[in-house]
C-alpha cells in the first residue's frame, strides 16, 4: 500500500520496510542535488542565526539552575551540556537498536561526581554509549552551580534511574523552538562545531605556511571539533604498517637532504671563483637540495598528521556539522586548492559553498 505524504522537513523521498529484518529502508535525495544543497543551506543559515542569540540564551539558562521549579533546573543543565559538550538531545531508541544514551536519557550510572580530581574542581565525569554505540567518555569541570544541582538531582535515586527524571526531548526539544524557530541539539552541535572549527583556523594558520604545513593546520582545527562531537574510530589495522613505511621514507629522505647539503657546499665553493658551468651546477644543487626539504617536510608533517588523528574520525563533522563555507573561505584565503579538503563528491555536495563563499567569509 502507498501513499502520498508531504514532508517539507525531511529529505527523504520515499520509504519501505524491507522483508528480512522489517527494517524501513529510505531513498535519499544524491547528495549533490540542488533540492539537497538547499537544505544543506537553510540548515547552516540556521545554525548562524543562532550567533545572534546564543549570549542571551546562556545568560537565561544559566538564571534557570537557581529556579524555585525542579523541571526548570533540570532544564537549564540540560541545555548547558547540549551547548557546551556538544551532546544529543537522546532520542528514544527502537526495541532493536543498542542502549544508546543522549543527553535527555542519562542515567545516575552514567556520570560521577568529583569536587576535585587531577587539581581540577567541580569534575564530572562521563561514561555512557552514544550513538552507534560509540563509547562517550569525558572528564568535565563544570560551573559550581551545575555540579551543585547535579548532587541534587541524583539524591536518593539508584544507578538505574534517569538523572533528568522531570525532562525528555519532547519538552527539551519544544522549549528550543519558543527561544529560537528551528533550534535544536543539533542546531547547538552544528553552531558549536562551525564556529570552534573558524576560531581554530584563525589561530592555527600562518600566512607564511607551506602548503602541507596550511594542511596539518586544517585538520588540527577538524581535530579539535571532532573531538568536541565524539567523533571516535577505531585505530585502523593498517596503521602501524604504514606508519613504518612512512618512517622508512623519512629516513631515506633525510638521508637524501643530507647528500644534497654536502653536494651544495662543495658547488658552492667551486663556483666562487670557477666558471660559468660551475656556478650553473652550484645553482642546480641548491634548487634540488630545495626540492628535496619541501619533500622532507612534507613526509614530516604527513607522520605527524597521522600520528594525532588515529583514533579521531575527521570526516564526519567535516560532512555533517561544519558550514563548509568557512573552509572554502579558508581555501581562498590562503591558497590552498579545494581538492586538498574535498574530494570530488564532496565537492559536488558543496558546490554550493563553492559558488558562494568569498575569501571575507565569516560564519
Amino acid at each position: 500500500t502507498f501513499s502520498v505524504q508531504l514532508a517539507s522537513h525531511v529529505t527523504e523521498l520515499s520509504c519501505r520496510t524491507e522483508n528480512v529484518q522489517g527494517q524501513v529502508k529510505y531513498i535519499m535525495l544524491n547528495p549533490s542535488s540542488k533540492l539537497k544543497g538547499e537544505k544543506d543551506w537553510q540548515k547552516y543559515e540556521t545554525a548562524r542565526k543562532l550567533a545572534s542569540s546564543i549570549d542571551k540564551i546562556r545568560e537565561d539558562y544559566t538564571a534557570d539552575w537557581k529556579s524555585k521549579e525542579m523541571r526548570i533546573r533540570q532544564r537549564a543543565v540540560a541545555m548547558y551540556f547540549i551547548d557546551k559538550l556538544a551532546l544529543r538531545a537522546g532520542n528514544e531508541k527502537d526495541e532493536d537498536q543498542a542502549d544508546t544514551v543522549g543527553c535527555c536519557s542519562l542515567r545516575v550510572e552514567h556520570i560521577q561526581l568529583h569536587e576535585e580530581k587531577d587539581g581540577k574542581e567541580n569534575v564530572v565525569v562521563f561514561d555512557f554509549l552514544g550513538k552507534d554505540s560509540i563509547r562517550y567518555y569525558n572528564e568535565v569541570p563544570v560551573e559550581k552551580r551545575v555540579f551543585k544541582n547535579l548532587v541534587l538531582f541524583m539524591e536518593n535515586k539508584k544507578p538505574e534511574d534517569d538523572l533528568f527524571d522531570r525532562l525528555n526531548t519532547a519538552v527539551l526539544n519544544k522549549h528550543l523552538s519558543e527561544l529560537m524557530d528551528g533550534l535544536t541539539a543539533k542546531v547547538f552541535r552544528t553552531f558549536n562545531a562551525s564556529w570552534t572549527l573558524q576560531n581554530q583556523l584563525k589561530e592555527l594558520t600562518d600566512p607564511d605556511y607551506t602548503v602541507a604545513e596550511k594542511l596539518l593546520a586544517y585538520n588540527r582545527a577538524n581535530r579539535a571539533v571532532a573531538i568536541l562531537c565524539n567523533h571516535q574510530r577505531a585505530v585502523p589495522k593498517t596503521h602501524d604498517k604504514s606508519m613504518a613505511n612512512l618512517r622508512e621514507k623519512l629516513a631515506n629522505k633525510r638521508q637524501a637532504v643530507e647528500d644534497a647539503e654536502k653536494n651544495y657546499k662543495h658547488a658552492k665553493r667551486d663556483a666562487k671563483n670557477g666558471s660559468a658551468k660551475e656556478k650553473i651546477a652550484a645553482d642546480k644543487a641548491k634548487k634540488t637540495l630545495d626540492r628535496l626539504k619541501e619533500q622532507l617536510l612534507k613526509l614530516e608533517v604527513q607522520e605527524t598528521d597521522r600520528e594525532e588523528n588515529k583514533t579521531i574520525a575527521l570526516g564526519t563533522s567535516k560532512l555533517n556539522y561544519l558550514d563548509p563555507r568557512i573552509s572554502v573561505a579558508w581555501c581562498k584565503k590562503f591558497d590552498v586548492p579545494i581538492d586538498k579538503i574535498y574530494n570530488k563528491t564532496q565537492r559536488d555536495k558543496f558546490r554550493w559553498a563553492i559558488d558562494m563563499a568569498t575569501a571575507d567569509y565569516v560564519f
